[in-house]
């Protein structure tokens, strides 16, 4: 009988002690209350959103959340019965309420989740996952019409600035290169300066030649 008893004492004060241990566990107290919803997962680090982009009626789409998101979040800002705490939660319903909006989109994605297709073509190893699909989602919205391919764009642009560039020249060789008094002064000391004033009061007091005594 002594020994079962020994037996029992010593198990009764094992399980003590570990339900002490258990317990007794020190738990962290965060000094600030942003620091605090991060810890209880009421806000996070950091938000990302996937945002669709490889249609024409993606950038309006896209646009409109995106003004929604700024003015939404400038009015959070200048919300002064909340707390800072408060501010980033709402912060967080707004990028929510946004990558909602990002996800409804239409045309949406056409590839699925986790398929891959891959060959080797004039880039290399390349991708062509839900290439044909886009083809005819861009066909039945906008149209049989083929656009300009890229080189034909490149093309026009390398002419533009040609273009550009000969325009310059012939205004270097035709004009000096020194702006005029009237150019090297800042907009706003304008009218302290010297030269505009004078220029001012001739235009000002000269008589026009058709203005008769």
């Amino acid at each position: 009988m002594i020994g079962i008893d020994l037996i029992l004492n010593f198990y009764i004060i094992n399980l003590t002690k570990e339900y002490k241990v258990g317990s007794n566990r020190k738990r962290t107290t965060y000094k600030h209350d942003i620091t605090r919803a991060v810890s209880s997962i009421r806000i996070k680090f950091q938000r990302r959103m996937t945002v669709p982009m490889f249609h024409p009626q993606h950038i309006e789409a896209v646009s409109q959340l995106l003004e929604y998101g700024f003015n939404e979040l400038n009015r959070i800002t200048k919300l002064n019965s909340l707390r800072r705490v408060d501010k980033l939660v709402q912060a967080h319903y707004v990028i929510d309420t946004l990558t909602h909006g990002f996800a409804n989109i239409t045309p949406a994605d056409p590839r699925n989740r986790g398929a891959e297709e891959y060959i080797y073509g004039d880039n290399g190893f390349e991708t062509i996952h839900g290439l044909k699909d886009l083809d005819k989602i861009i066909t039945d919205t906008e149209g049989e019409e083929d656009h300009a391919s890229d080189r034909d764009q490149w093309n026009k642009w390398m002419r533009e600035s040609m273009q550009r560039d000969h325009e310059k020249k012939h205004r270097e060789h035709n004009y000096p290169k020194q702006d005029p008094p009237e150019r090297q002064t800042e907009g706003y000391l304008q009218p302290q300066d010297k030269y505009v004033k004078s220029v001012y009061n001739k235009s000002k007091y000269t008589k026009s030649s058709t203005q008769r005594d």
